[in-house]
């Protein structure tokens, strides 16, 4: 069980230079990698991008690699074409009556600065995959800890709502034995108001009203509900739950408790469908941590 919320970062020494690289996320739907790369390193994004695939599935992801203290990495003038280009202005400058050349006009002109050696992305390979590596390690370990804190929030949220399904078990039972004779009662008083009282046998009055009250049994609801619970807290022993897998283990359970909702003919019933929402709505929110 893993978080998508963390930050890691690691140095690797090299043998002209450092190589830093930091990795920091946040909630996402889905995998969103953000890499920020020297252009000279371009021809390694897809490995790049392929290990953090490896070592992730959900998350918005910005990864940051940068090269310090290379010297191939350091500006340097194209001397050759600043000479020519003087050259050439102080040739053309007085028919033309030009200005003197100025280092910002010279900056403008494509290829003023020297390309790095094109072989970098090839010497740096090796300690990069290693150094993104122990990156993703420190990161997941981080995201693990982040998880780790979120456990007994889970636990709390899962006992309450254990504790409020047994409560709307026993408020059912009762139910189920109350509304038969109030449904009775109720067929009575408008075969009453209708002047049809005694038209028809109290027998077929009695099973009107049983069949009323069984369209209000919830015990059926609650059975599904204890299962709900009882895998949630499977998942959670063994570690494995999920952001995407407890986004639909909660619709299920506000399904169920929607259901018990609209059959509630006990106050104490709906109070308990309200808490037990309020419940499922902080894991919900909690579970949008989780990868």
């Amino acid at each position: 069980m893993r978080s998508m919320t963390a930050y890691a970062e690691t140095v690797l020494p090299l043998e002209r230079g450092s190589l830093r690289l930091s990795l920091r996320s946040v909630n996402h739907k889905a995998l969103d990698l953000n890499l920020r790369i020297h252009p000279s390193l371009f021809p390694l994004e897809a490995a790049i991008r392929a290990k953090v695939r490896e070592a992730a599935q959900r998350g918005k992801l910005d990864l940051t690699v940068e090269v310090q203290d290379e010297p191939s990495l350091e500006p340097q003038l194209n001397r050759p074409l600043l000479r020519a280009l003087a050259k050439a202005w102080q040739e053309d400058a007085e028919w033309l009556n030009l200005p003197p050349l100025s280092a910002e006009a010279f900056f403008r002109v494509p290829g003023a600065w020297l390309p790095p050696s094109a072989d970098l992305a090839e010497r740096l390979e090796a300690s990069l995959l290693e150094g993104l590596d122990r990156l993703l390690a420190a990161w997941n370990a981080g995201r693990a800890e982040e998880g780790a804190r979120l456990r007994p929030a889970f636990e709390a949220g899962a006992h309450q709502l254990e504790a409020l399904r047994a409560r709307l078990q026993a408020e059912s039972e009762a139910q189920a034995q109350e509304l038969p004779e109030q449904y009775r009662k109720r067929l009575d008083q408008v075969l009453e108001d209708a002047r049809l009282s005694g038209q028809l046998p109290a027998e077929r009055v009695v099973a009107e009203a049983a069949a009323l009250a069984e369209r209000q049994d919830v015990r059926e609801e609650l059975v599904r509900l204890g299962a709900h619970l009882e895998d949630f807290s499977a998942r959670l022993k063994r570690g494995v739950l999920g952001g995407k897998a407890l986004d639909v283990w909660s619709q299920e359970v506000l399904r169920e408790l929607n259901t018990c909702g609209s059959k509630c003919k006990r106050l104490a019933m709906t109070r308990a469908v309200m808490e037990a929402k309020g419940v499922l709505d902080q894991i919900r929110e909690q579970g949008a941590n989780l990868e």
